[in-house]
């Protein structure tokens, strides 16, 4: 779970509602999940992954064969669960868990880190380490506003995380 929202973008409340059914995996030039989720938030955008979550979504498809949850209707997370809050309860606490084994639990400025931590860390290491990716296209894929990055997702950034950046040049042709 951890693994695939930091490579996905997506909220916590939406993986309480991932089915089968709303994944595709694309291979090509870049590989991928396309996720055409439930509307969120008034967003209804198709979320495009990092190539980490593909891997994790064939382990989570492979045991969810094993266990006879691979129907297309079959939540991704916690599918035996019929109550979907009950479900999103059980990866809330589980994940507090990991969080207070690892001494995690809260951040540096002394917030406590929840699942949406995840959220923040996939659009932040995409404004970190993304080659170049402008806001509009990040905010579109995560299913957010260009303002929304810029006042929460962005604030902890500071000149000097993307110094490599800030001194590159772009390569003449011709």
């Amino acid at each position: 779970m951890i693994a695939f929202m930091v490579n996905s973008f997506v909220r916590p409340t939406d993986l309480r509602n991932i089915q089968h059914q709303h994944m595709q995996i694309v291979r090509g030039r870049h590989t991928y999940l396309r996720l055409m989720l439930p509307e969120s938030k008034k967003h209804t955008e198709t979320i495009i992954t990092l190539k980490p979550a593909v891997r994790v979504y064939e382990a989570l498809l492979a045991h969810a064969t094993k266990m006879g949850y691979a129907a297309p209707t079959d939540y991704l997370f916690y599918p035996e669960v019929i109550n979907r809050k009950t479900a999103m309860m059980i990866m809330d606490v589980q994940f507090r868990r990991v969080l207070d084994a690892a001494g995690l639990r809260t951040g540096t400025r002394g917030q406590n880190r929840t699942l949406y931590s995840l959220r923040h860390t996939a659009i932040t290491f995409r404004l970190l380490y993304g080659q170049g990716i402008d806001l509009l296209t990040l905010a579109k894929n995560a299913r957010t506003s260009v303002e929304m990055i810029e006042r929460f997702y962005a604030s902890e950034l500071n000149a000097e995380m993307n110094v490599g950046m800030l001194q590159s040049r772009r390569q003449r042709v011709g």
